[in-house]
């Protein structure tokens, strides 16, 4: 095994986050690094990294799958649900594939972790929705305070629609309709001052805590860094954090006034849509490759995850570059490196099961 410099082109991967597709918790070895997406006829089709670590991708449709490999019952079963979904979206991915682990195919402890993130995900939606309701209330009546807890809230939303409903050239049917759907929309993002609950700041956390790790292993014992590869790594996890904080904080903009947002839902639901969902495309993948790395107790393991570790990096489409207002460098736009396998068996036949065990454990840590 060894690494090479990865020089790559414009054509060697994708300019969009949507062409780049949505990073999916396989767990069979060779799908690692593996992202969905929407095929350019109808149905999905899989982007699978080279498993040898070369340059390219395999563009392999759900059907073909056993042509590439034998994949686990957890992700033909995924296969089947992403292949149902109506559009292919990091959140989209995410509910379907807790619903799988939900049913146990991911083993019990995934199946337990599936449940509280749904049930999390499910009060964070309801204390969104009630925090944009309060600041709506407040905007339109001014001078008379209202928390997100209060229990006269929902009679003064309604209250609160009835008379902006005008103003916004909406009926307050839709009007109540939109607070839900942008609830839904900026739940992963959260108030800055109610982040708790949120998963997108959580995965923030996640991300600084494992490049803290990561640099501290290597710092204390310089030979850990295998040819070089955590001098590529740990700048990526700092460029997607950097990132990822400007994304969040931009998405988070617009909640401080809620009637503006409103109305501009009102107006052009798609792009109000889009623009909370920049921060989720940004940070989609990474969770998994904090995982990896977090889950590897001792150095051997540490060792085994950093040679992984670039085959399951997200590489941030071009389009990236506009999305926030830090300069990011254009080298995050390729991969940091790549390692070279001659051969697969580290992660096929018999050596495959300690693997898939090991990424059925990320299941249950995941955020």
């Amino acid at each position: 095994m060894a690494t090479r410099p990865n020089p790559l082109g414009p054509s060697d991967h994708a300019s969009t986050f949507r062409a780049r597709g949505v990073a999916a918790p396989f767990t069979t070895p060779l799908l690692a690094g593996t992202r969905v997406r929407e095929a350019e006829r109808r149905g999905i089709e899989l982007v699978i990294p080279n498993p040898s670590g070369e340059r390219g991708v395999y563009i392999v449709r759900p059907a073909n799958i056993r042509s590439f490999c034998l994949p686990t019952v957890h992700d033909m079963l995924l296969l089947q649900r992403l292949s149902k979904l109506a559009e292919i979206t990091p959140p989209q991915v995410r509910r379907a594939a807790l619903r799988i682990a939900e049913d146990g195919h991911a083993g019990r402890s995934a199946m337990a972790a599936a449940e509280r993130s749904l049930m999390i995900d499910s009060a964070q939606r309801i204390r969104t929705c009630r925090q944009l309701m309060a600041g709506i209330v407040e905007e339109v009546t001014p001078g008379q305070p209202c928390v997100p807890n209060a229990p006269d809230l929902p009679r003064r939303t309604d209250a609160a629609l009835r008379g902006a409903a005008s103003y916004l050239r909406c009926p307050p049917e839709r009007l109540a309709g939109g607070l839900q759907t942008l609830a839904d929309a900026y739940a992963p993002v959260g108030y800055a001052h109610h982040a708790a609950g949120a998963r997108l700041p959580r995965l923030l956390e996640r991300m600084k805590e494992t490049g803290a790790a990561l640099t501290a292993w290597i710092e204390a014992e310089p030979a850990n860094d295998i040819a070089g590869l955590a001098s590529a790594v740990i700048p990526a996890f700092q460029v997607a954090w950097d990132s990822g904080c400007a994304a969040l904080a931009l998405a988070r903009s617009p909640l401080g006034n809620a009637l503006q947002l409103l109305r501009r839902w009102a107006a052009d639901p798609r792009s109000v849509l889009a623009a909370a969902a920049r921060a989720e495309w940004l940070l989609d993948g990474w969770d998994q490759a904090c995982l990896m790395w977090l889950a590897a107790e001792d150095d051997p393991a540490r060792r085994a995850a950093l040679l992984e570790l670039p085959q399951v990096i997200p590489v941030l489409p071009l389009e990236c570059l506009a999305w926030t207002d830090i300069r990011i460098p254009r080298a995050a736009t390729e991969p940091p490196c790549r390692v070279i396998s001659r051969e697969d068996g580290w992660r096929s036949g018999a050596a495959a099961y300690g693997l898939i065990e090991r990424n059925e454990k990320l299941r249950a840590r995941s955020l």
